[in-house]
Parts: C-alpha cells; structure tokens; sequence
C-alpha cells in the first residue's frame, strides 16, 4: 500500500537493499560520528545544525532545517531520483496490516486545571476519541517491502523528487534519517534524535552548504561527532 503522504509527492516506497544495499560497506563504526551518518569516502563532509532556538514552538526545526539544505542542494541534483529512508521505530508509524487505533505507539490523554473541577465522563471521552482520530489520520503504514539493514538499524525507504524527502514532514520530529540522489554524489545523514546533520559530497556541493547564511553550518570530517540526544 503506497502511503497517501508519498502520492501527494509523487514518490513511492522501494526495495531497501536494490536502492541502498551500497551504504553499508561504506559507513564508520556505529556511533554518533559523521562517518556513520554518512558514507565514507566523499571528498568534504560538513554538519548543519538544527535550529532548535529559532523554533519557538520547538516542533519545525528540524523541517527548517532540512529545507533549507535541499534547497541548497536543489541545482547539484536536477530532475533525478532521490532516495530517502524513514526509521520505522517511531511511534506514528505501524506495521503493515495492523489496526492503526490499536497498535502500538498510539497513547491520548486528557488533563484539566488542577484548581478546576473534573469533566463530565462525557466530555473526558469526546476529548479521547476526538484525540485518538487525529492521531490514527497521521499515523503511516510500513509498507509491504524490503527494509535497508544498516548496523543496529532499519529504515523504509521511498524515492521521488528531491521535495520527496520531506513526504513525511507532518511528523516534524522524525526527519528522514538517510537521503541522497540516485548518482549518489551527495549523502545527507540525520540520525534519530539528532540535533544536528551530516552531509557529505564534493567539494562545490559542501562550500555550497557551508556558504548558505541560513544554515549555520561548519566544515566537518567523518571523526567529528554529532550532537545525538541519548
């Protein structure tokens, strides 16, 4: 079943190993390095930052920060493929031929002032149901294919238009964790819970990234760490 987000982008869920079975081979020891965020071998690495102090709502940043680096990398790219990998391990996500209400990584809750006197039953579970449908609506079915095996993780991947990478942006917290176009002449790697990101690719491409003012970001090797919550 092909998520109605990918549609909406033109973009289609894809085969891990065909589309990302080279990556392995080619990444650092596991861990929190730019060399295992993004393959090695690439002539210059930088890391952009996300820009947690400028979401007031602390909900967007990643997706700002993402956007702005495609839109970068939009003329290095052209109207090729971009493949791009989702960790299946959030919550808003679900395996294929679950219930959506029922499985897991769904949770709702009401809370009321505690100088204010409780809601009737009624209205508790109104507020309950009304929660649970706007959760289920944004939940995504893992889809019936292949995932990418990495070291200590999996991913699901999709390939579309380079705009396709963020098909999923609904979901601000969970940016795709792997991104690069089909000639893999760039790699962009964000880490789950990362607050910063990895990109990789030659030498125009990342003087590109580190020139951009919106980005913030500095030139890295694949030994630098990312900062990664624990």
């Amino acid at each position: 079943m092909v998520s109605p987000y990918l549609v909406a982008v033109g973009a289609e869920w894809e085969d891990g190993l065909s589309a990302g079975g080279w990556i392995a081979d080619r990444l650092g020891p596991f861990g929190p390095s730019v060399g295992h965020a993004v393959p090695l071998g690439y002539p210059d690495n930088a890391i952009v930052p996300i820009p947690w102090e400028e979401d007031h709502d602390e909900v967007l940043a990643p997706v700002i920060a993402l956007d702005a680096l495609l839109e970068v990398l939009d003329p290095f790219t052209g109207d090729q493929p971009v493949h791009s990998g989702i960790w299946p391990g959030f919550g808003w996500m679900y395996e294929t031929g679950d219930d959506p209400r029922t499985a897991p990584g769904i949770g709702a809750g009401v809370y009321w002032p505690l100088d204010a006197p409780r809601p009737a039953q009624e209205e508790i579970d109104r507020a309950l149901a009304e929660a649970r449908d706007e959760m289920v609506a944004e939940r995504v079915q893992c889809p019936d294919a292949e995932p990418l095996i990495l070291p200590n993780r999996e991913y699901y991947l999709w390939s579309g238009p380079l705009r396709s990478a963020m098909a999923f942006r609904h979901q601000a917290y969970s940016p795709p964790s792997l991104i690069w176009p089909e000639d893999r002449s760039w790699f962009i790697g964000a880490p789950i819970y990362t607050n910063e990101i990895a990109v990789a690719g030659p030498t125009d491409v990342v003087e590109a990234v580190l020139r951009d003012p919106h980005l913030n970001a500095r030139s890295a090797t694949p030994d630098d760490e990312l900062d990664i919550d624990d």
